[in-house]
């Protein structure tokens, strides 16, 4: 998982760091509020990982940000010195989704993290492929797809873009997250590159903005997402 940290307290943040990438995540750190909120703008993130306690927007703005003016469902868990009851029932009711207090017990975070992981993460997609969505066949042994039977020739970049998209319906994701997992670096250069793969694949694929099934739209100032229409719409078109 991509984790965003809020962590004003250095060597602590090291420490969680340290814990999750031996764990396989990554992780940006931000040490007050503030940064956070521009990660925000610019990377969709798995998990949150928040003190309450921090410069700038607290942990709890940050996640009544989340979850009132992001609509975000992404999992949060509290890592605070804040242990009063009042206080975590106050997290659990604004959508937090754990709470741990400080110091942190790596053995019970680490597994407090992966219960989320497993409760939160979209199925497997098989590793041979299949139908990610209806009528769109996957096939990753090949790097081909089918649309409602029909082979569509792709670049092996074209694949992989199309393929994160579809193993993430519905999910808003960041620029910086797609050239990330598609091109392995993130750069200003590659966003025009981005932007033209993505007009290929609406067009070879029929997810355009207007398309009657599945529709990849723009998140604008953010993203790309891909959603699938209902089969009302659909058929009233």
């Amino acid at each position: 998982m991509h984790i965003a940290l809020l962590e004003d307290e250095i060597t602590l943040a090291q420490e969680v760091t340290a814990l999750l990438t031996a764990a396989g995540h990554t992780v940006e750190h931000c040490a007050d509020g503030h940064q956070i909120m521009r990660a925000l703008g610019r990377d969709t993130f798995d998990l949150f990982v928040l003190d309450w306690h921090v410069p700038g927007p607290n942990g709890l703005e940050v996640l009544q940000h989340l979850r009132e003016v992001l609509k975000l469902a992404s999992p949060v868990v509290f890592l605070t010195s804040n242990s009063a009851e009042d206080q975590i029932v106050q997290a659990l009711n604004a959508g937090a989704d754990d709470y741990c207090a400080k110091p942190v017990r790596a053995f019970e975070f680490m597994a407090r993290v992966a219960a989320l992981q497993r409760r939160f993460a979209p199925a497997a997609p098989l590793s041979k492929g299949g139908e990610l969505m209806p009528g769109y066949v996957f096939d990753h042994i090949d790097r081909s797809i089918k649309v409602d039977g029909h082979a569509v020739v792709l670049t092996e970049k074209e694949y992989e873009l199309c393929r994160l998209m579809f193993e993430n319906p519905d999910r808003p994701i960041a620029r910086n997250r797609i050239m990330k997992e598609v091109w392995g670096r993130e750069e200003d250069a590659l966003s025009r590159t981005l932007d033209v793969h993505i007009s290929w694949i609406r067009r070879k694929l029929n997810i355009g903005a207007n398309a009657d099934k599945v529709r990849l739209v723009v998140v604008h100032g953010f993203g790309y997402r891909l959603m699938q229409m209902a089969q009302a719409e659909g058929a009233s078109s």
